[in-house]
């Protein structure tokens, strides 16, 4: 269990640096359940001590369900755990800074989470690198019907799942992707000099004729940081989850190969201009003495993109992977052991990246 603030069981391994399916283009996969208990009110009308009753008994049904997962009370943890486990995608950012009594449960691993009274008093969130949508599906559903054995859901005949947010209900399945697509996100011009449309334009108009929405980092659907994009599918009501996961899957096939080809054509095309920006980045991540977290990852991300391609082999897959997830603030206050000031975290960054880098290549 968690205790004074300061301690932790066990923080979940970085699933991210264990190889996935089609991980060039697909960084991972998640699938979200969202589930209410009957009894209880939802979480924006609840009574007075009513959230503190609901997290010690999903609490307990948690522990009974399965022994394995880890708990810990987000209220007994110091605001840099809290961000560490939210930079290991474990709980959300709302779950982060909610001032309501909340909890997590997660895996050793680090490929299962269920966040307890987030939005909704139950989120089952399993992960995997690369592409494993069959595998999840099976995974989140095992675990949501053994928790159906210890808990009642809010159901009804007509609308299936009830959740807070009505884009929820029905089957309160989402299922995302994150997707690093740099040359799909590259702009180029015509032969008459006006600009072309961007490849990410063409794969946002895909989705939304399928009902998906893609976003970037931090929900935006313009350029995302580092070229990275999640797409997930928006409706849930009326449509079963394996119409969900088929249509997200029929999508995934066609940007995967969309953006392969993009990056065989920039090889072909306008390979000095590719090497250079691989080989900048990498001569600045490999000496800058302060860099701030965007910066760094858009070097990562062109670093990812070099790798891939085989146009350098100095660093691999895992490593970046790994230094997506360690250079960001939380994990560098929580290896400093103290809040950093921004000034301190960007030159622990640059020394992290820098030590890192010069590290022969891990397998």
């Amino acid at each position: 269990m968690a205790g004074n603030g300061h301690e932790l069981p066990q923080l979940p391994d970085l699933w991210l640096l264990k190889s996935g399916r089609e991980q060039d283009v697909v960084v991972s996969s998640r699938m979200r359940l969202a589930r209410n208990v009957d009894g209880f009110h939802f979480k924006s009308r609840f009574r007075s001590g009513e959230g503190e009753r609901l997290e010690a008994h999903l609490r307990g049904v948690l522990q009974a369900a399965d022994p394995t997962l880890q708990y810990a009370s987000m209220t007994d943890l110091t605001p840099t755990l809290r961000e560490v486990l939210f930079e290991r995608h474990i709980v959300s950012a709302e779950h982060v800074t909610d001032k309501h009594p909340r909890g997590v449960a997660y895996s050793a691993e680090g490929t299962t989470s269920v966040l307890v009274n987030e939005e909704d008093h139950l989120r089952i969130q399993v992960f995997a690198p690369g592409l494993e949508l069959a595998e999840l599906d099976r995974r989140v559903n095992e675990l949501d019907d053994t928790l159906a054995r210890y808990v009642s859901f809010s159901f009804s005949e007509r609308y299936g799942y009830l959740t807070t947010c009505p884009t929820n209900t029905g089957t309160g399945l989402r299922v995302s992707v994150m997707l690093h697509l740099p040359a799909l996100s590259f702009r180029g011009e015509s032969k008459t000099g006006q600009p072309l449309e961007q490849g990410i334009v063409k794969v946002h108009k895909a989705a939304q004729k399928l009902g998906l929405t893609v976003r970037g980092t931090h929900g935006e659907s313009s350029r995302a940081e580092g070229d990275f994009y999640q797409i997930s599918n928006q409706v849930t009501l009326g449509c079963a989850p394996s119409k969900s996961i088929a249509d997200l899957a029929a999508v995934l096939a066609h940007v995967i190969e969309y953006e392969r080809n993009s990056r065989n054509i920039l090889l072909k095309d306008d390979r000095t201009r590719l090497e250079d920006v691989v080989w900048r980045a990498w001569a600045i991540l490999g000496n800058a003495r302060r860099i701030s977290s965007r910066e760094a990852l858009a070097h990562l991300s062109a670093l990812r993109l070099g790798s891939c391609l085989g146009l350098i082999d100095h660093v691999s897959l895992p490593t970046l992977h790994a230094l997506m997830v360690t250079m960001r603030s939380g994990h560098l206050q929580f290896q400093a052991g103290r809040e950093l000031q921004p000034r301190e975290r960007d030159t622990l960054r640059a020394q992290l990246l820098r030590e890192t880098l010069a590290r022969p290549p891990r397998k």
